[in-house]
């Protein structure tokens, strides 16, 4: 099983998300390593069809593939204060962070209940 983790610099919910990922492939006793895929350019969006931060892809498939985005306040600040964040990375923040549906909810990261969901699909 392939697991790869998309994500921008300084993305806030970036650190939980691979908490989760963690913490439902040891709850489902699964062994598989988390490919961290940091994306900072326009050049690498293209090339891994990155949609919102942080991006969950399981065997290539994204973990919800309707894709939505809305104000996240943390990355608009992280737009306009960070030094050193590049023009992707401060126009990536600027558009609004990735957000999941599950269950009826809105998430600013896939909670672990889908994460598992996804997995046993995959097995």
């Amino acid at each position: 099983m392939k697991i790869e983790l998309l994500y921008i610099l300084d993305c806030p919910w970036c650190v939980k998300t691979k908490e989760l990922i963690r913490e439902s492939l040891k709850e489902l006793k699964i062994k598989a390593n988390i490919e961290e895929i940091l994306i900072d350019t326009s050049e690498k969006a293209r090339k891994y069809h990155f949609v919102g931060s942080p991006t969950i892809r399981i065997d290539g498939r994204d973990v919800q593939e309707e894709v939505s985005k809305g104000r996240c306040l943390s990355c608009e600040e992280i737009a306009e204060h960070t030094q050193g964040a590049t023009e992707f990375v401060k126009q990536e923040c600027g558009c609004g962070c990735r957000i999941y549906f599950y269950k009826g909810k809105q998430y600013p990261y896939p909670p672990k209940e889908m994460i598992k969901e996804v997995i046993k699909k995959h097995m």
